[in-house]
């Protein structure tokens, strides 16, 4: 997000951090591209580790450190902003607020687009990102202790008049620093009265230190970051659902291709078998129906003189062949069955003139040839079958 303007929460409203631009002093809010400062005073933070990563995990463990400090109804936001991610689990910082200190729409702020932050949070840039700064005026009092950008303790007072100003309040914020072992001077604690300081010092938190801007503590931010939290999950779960899925469509598929290899092995190896019991073991076989066929058209035979599967062959060659050449146009034989009395034979023709020329051939030689189921095949052309059987003369 660009920010562009930089407000403050005042009890009478929100107030201009800049007021000589063109928004003016106690000018409208723009709808977005700002940062608005509240001196929130519940608000904390409380840095984590966990064993897990989601934010909504993390949000609901430290919700219930919480908890058992709690009466009645009251409730707390956490929001989380993490320094680190792995698969073993998160680190980072937590602000938690009590939720009806939560601003939300309907304040006298457009808050949709815009950057809500705890006050303290812009005195990151006044320390570089590592040391400790109190700003006050007359309306609040703001602590802050920050290490490598991440903010480890923020707390917002009302001032009064006894409690020793800006300076004794740095020196409150120095001994808590050393208790919790930061080794920090007095004279080191950044501390202003001046709004322009607190301007320039938001200024440079923004452009320095751009993870915080993580951290939207609006209601409608927090609603829309719960929404995208459970977008995420359903998302998620979808997904893993899907990979599962494909997981096992993905076996189901290994599990056929398996069983159609070893389906070709074993046609591959009847086919050959088959081949050698009908023409003999002593031929290397490679394409069983080719050899077959290449067979088929080279046997010559003298017709009613042999008997059985031999005649049949020796007819249906001396009826492809005329001489040593294969007749042209003549159909393809495809599939061979011996009956015993004969031979059922099935091929494809580019035209019916082709299988007719067939039929007549092959009624000849001591067998009656007769055509049968005649289709047409895809692509074009005709798939027939036609029964050979011998004539008793």
């Amino acid at each position: 997000m660009q920010i562009s303007a930089y407000y403050i929460k005042r009890p009478d409203g929100l107030f201009s951090l800049s007021p000589s631009e063109s928004q003016g002093g106690n000018g409208a809010v723009p709808s977005q591209g700002a940062l608005l400062l509240y001196p929130l005073r519940t608000a904390s933070i409380h840095p984590f580790s966990f064993p897990f990563r989601s934010a909504g995990d993390v949000r609901n463990a430290l919700a219930l450190r919480f908890r058992p400090l709690l009466s009645g109804e009251e409730e707390v936001e956490v929001a989380p902003l993490f320094t680190g991610r792995t698969k073993g689990g998160s680190e980072g910082a937590a602000l938690c607020v009590w939720s009806g200190e939560i601003p939300g729409e309907g304040e006298g702020a457009p808050l949709q687009d815009n950057l809500v932050w705890p006050l303290p949070l812009a005195l990151a840039g006044a320390v570089g990102g590592d040391g400790a700064a109190v700003y006050r005026d007359d309306h609040v009092c703001a602590w802050a202790l920050f290490k490598q950008g991440m903010p480890l303790f923020i707390r917002c007072l009302t001032p009064g008049p006894d409690d020793g100003g800006v300076d004794g309040s740095a020196r409150r914020l120095q001994a808590l620093a050393m208790s919790m072992g930061m080794e920090v001077a007095l004279e080191d604690v950044w501390r202003s009265t001046d709004i322009s300081e607190l301007l320039e010092s938001a200024r440079e938190t923004v452009r320095q230190f751009p993870r915080l801007a993580e951290l939207n503590i609006s209601r409608p931010a927090l609603a829309a970051s719960l929404a995208r939290e459970r977008t995420a999950r359903i998302f998620l779960k979808f997904l893993g659902r899907v990979a599962v899925a494909g997981l096992f469509m993905c076996v189901i598929q290994y599990s056929l291709l398996l069983q159609l290899r070893t389906s070709v092995e074993s046609y591959a190896s009847e086919g050959a078998a088959l081949y050698r019991e009908v023409f003999g073991q002593g031929e290397r076989v490679v394409d069983p129906l080719s050899q077959a066929r290449e067979k088929l058209a080279a046997l010559r035979g003298q017709g009613k003189t042999e008997s059985g599967f031999s005649r049949v062959l020796s007819h249906l060659g001396r009826t492809w062949y005329d001489g040593e050449h294969r007749k042209e146009d003549f159909p393809l034989l495809e599939q061979l069955r011996y009956t015993g009395e004969g031979a059922d034979v099935t091929g494809t023709a580019e035209k019916m003139e082709s299988i007719q020329a067939l039929r007549s051939a092959a009624d000849s030689g001591g067998f009656r040839a007769t055509l049968g189921d005649i289709q047409q095949i895809p692509g074009g052309g005709l798939r027939f079958t036609l029964s050979l059987r011998g004539s008793r003369q």
